[in-house]
């Protein structure tokens, strides 16, 4: 917990690569919370979350740095356990830290109440559109064969119940070049799903927009 007279100052980083996959991690996997109550006290975290094993090395060799190279600010690594699930976090505190992100369009609490989505400054330059995207993916997305009805058909697939942010995410995909597929799944009445199966498109996917997470390093090997 915080106190709210630490509003320690943070390094307010330009419009980049780096902070456009930052906010697409963000999207992905990423909490903001704020929590103030007068006289008592305040909580300011951001939360970027993955599996403690698969994740390890992505979160805590690529994000960390990245974040603190962005904000010169300290980010500290978490981990949760229970009987189902290995957890693990990344929590940066500030106050200024959640304003900053506030200015990006990114709103404590409820992403999927807030619709969050991808900001438009992002949209003006396909190199930040692609590490936004990229940022997405390496939490978000996955790659599979899809086994067992129709083996070496492979598909690339962006999940979320966030239905703004799908429909960003499919707009940003036929921007950059690719067919995506039409939002559908049946967990919700909007669909949560956006897939690109075309083997050639995975690969382009692959060679232009990429991956920092060696565990989706490792679905591509598959098909490359």
């Amino acid at each position: 917990m915080a106190n709210i007279n630490n509003v320690k100052d943070i390094k307010i980083p330009k419009e980049s690569v780096e902070l456009a996959e930052f906010i697409g991690i963000i999207l992905g996997d990423g909490c903001i919370s704020r929590y103030y109550k007068p006289r008592k006290c305040a909580f300011a975290a951001v939360r970027i979350a993955g599996h403690a094993e698969k994740d390890y090395d992505y979160l805590v060799d690529y994000v960390k740095p990245m974040i603190e190279k962005l904000f010169d600010i300290k980010v500290s690594v978490k981990r949760h356990s229970n009987l189902n699930k290995k957890t693990i976090y990344l929590m940066i505190y500030g106050i200024k830290l959640i304003d900053f992100l506030k200015e990006m369009g990114l709103k404590s609490g409820n992403k999927i109440q807030n619709q969050t989505t991808i900001p438009k400054w992002i949209f003006s330059d396909d190199e930040y559109l692609k590490a936004c995207v990229r940022g997405l993916y390496d939490t978000d997305g996955s790659l599979y064969e899809l086994l067992p009805h129709w083996p070496g058909l492979f598909q690339l697939n962006f999940d979320n119940y966030n239905i703004t942010l799908l429909k960003d995410m499919r707009k940003a995909l036929i921007q950059l070049g690719f067919h995506p597929s039409k939002i559908h799944g049946t967990k919700t009445k909007n669909g949560t799903k956006v897939d690109i199966t075309r083997k050639a498109e995975i690969k382009k996917f692959y060679k232009e927009i990429g991956t920092s997470n060696p565990r989706r390093l490792k679905q591509f090997s598959k098909i490359t």
